[in-house]
């Protein structure tokens, strides 16, 4: 370990978790070594890096972009962002592309052979309505926790909204790499999908301690759906 000045979050990956947990937070430490550095689509030093760890490179987003509707303004400042449209439905970002990126690193590195259940969006491996129940092995809802069973580094988390009881519509999906329980719980992590058509392209960047909730002070009925635990998703003898 080097001086106070040299240390990177390579130096704070928990020793105590278990080594598919630890290579997992080593990898993002190592692609993401703070708060400052980002990894861009539109960067010519990390696009690279972008397409390697999320699938996707501006140009496939752009072409997703117009797909769904998107237009590119002639004046952002006035048009409210870069890429615009009239009316809502999906948009493509790259958060779902680092989870997906992921799971194919964990196997081939040999850390274990995945159950199934969950895509690279729908964790909890939902209907393709977003309705209940889970299906997927590791998956845990946020509202069963405990002092024992809640989300560790390494593990996966989902951010949706409650529609009605049962049925959920999916916003986020990221990376946690630190997770601290309590009446106010707090939390690391790592996600992609940090940009969008407003600001004309993605990246991918680390999110520092904070408290968990709001998880969106801009939409207070986002919530943390719940985590998939990637011990339990990929268990073999390497946990």
């Amino acid at each position: 370990m080097g001086t106070s000045d040299e240390l990177t979050e390579v130096d704070f990956v928990n020793p105590y978790l278990s080594p598919r947990r630890q290579w997992i937070c080593t990898q993002l430490a190592k692609l993401l070594p703070n708060s400052v550095v980002s990894v861009a689509s539109n960067d010519p030093k990390t696009k690279f890096l972008f397409q390697e760890w999320t699938g996707h490179t501006q140009s496939s987003l752009e072409g997703h972009w117009k797909s769904e509707g998107f237009k590119k303004a002639a004046d952002p400042k006035t048009e409210g962002g870069v890429w615009v449209r009239k009316g809502g439905g999906p948009v493509t970002t790259s958060c779902e592309g680092l989870n997906g990126t992921l799971m194919s690193k964990i196997a081939a590195a040999g850390f274990g052979t995945a159950k199934g259940g969950a895509t690279s969006f729908n964790l909890a491996g939902l209907d393709k309505y977003g309705n209940e129940p889970a299906t997927t092995a590791g998956w845990h809802w946020f509202r069963d926790k405990t002092k024992s069973v809640h989300p560790r580094g390494g593990d996966f988390f989902q951010v949706g909204t409650l529609v009605k009881k049962g049925q959920w519509y999916f916003h986020h999906v990221g990376v946690i790499t630190g997770y601290v329980d309590g009446e106010n719980p707090s939390w690391a992590t790592v996600e992609a999908g940090q940009g969008g058509p407003r600001a004309g392209f993605d990246y991918m960047k680390r999110k520092d301690w904070r408290l968990l909730n709001p998880i969106d002070k801009a939409d207070p009925k986002k919530e943390l759906m719940g985590w998939l635990d990637i011990d339990e998703y990929f268990g073999d003898k390497t946990t």
